[in-house]
């Protein structure tokens, strides 16, 4: 009797054990399920809304977006390369401006983006010239067609060398 017992007990425990596993493994589907995408005032419904990727278009809007920053008081010369939510903007800023008057060209700058194309979150802002060569040399890399990834280690950097202007 004793060994029917346990016999038993065994076939039960592997039964509960195989459906554990079972529902564990079920249970992982609703985790590879992608999140819905975050409704955002002014975006279609069901959907946030990006900007564009294909390298022409990009180039389109950045070269726009340098246009409205180059307008602001005290800017030479803008440049814009986008990638993903980000802007980084490159100004080319008149001589003899003291530090407050920079960061406030800057702030400026930044702002006039951010309230031309809303889809922006961030706005990274470089004033030097060697940064800025690089900038302006993706940029007319993403204007012959080069996809924005094939600057991923020069916008790292300019990520280590610039803070983002926050308004």
């Amino acid at each position: 009797m004793p060994y029917k017992r346990k016999r038993c007990l065994i076939i039960v425990s592997a039964l509960l054990g195989a459906i554990f596993v079972f529902q564990a493994l079920a249970g992982c589907g609703a985790l590879r399920r992608p999140a819905p995408a975050e409704d955002l005032p002014g975006a279609p419904p069901g959907g946030r809304q990006v900007l564009p990727t294909d390298p022409r278009e990009s180039a389109q809007l950045a070269d726009r977006l340098a246009r409205v920053a180059a307008e602001t008081p005290g800017v030479n010369r803008a440049t814009v390369v986008l990638a993903g939510t980000t802007a980084y903007l490159g100004l080319n800023l008149e001589a003899e401006m003291d530090e407050e008057q920079t960061e406030t060209t800057k702030r400026k700058a930044a702002k006039r983006i951010k309230d031309e194309e809303p889809r922006i979150e961030r706005v990274m802002v470089v004033t030097d010239v060697d940064t800025l060569t690089r900038l302006e040399n993706m940029a007319e890399g993403v204007r012959r067609g080069k996809p924005v990834s094939a600057f991923t280690d020069e916008l790292a950097e300019i990520n280590r060398r610039a803070s983002p202007i926050t308004d």
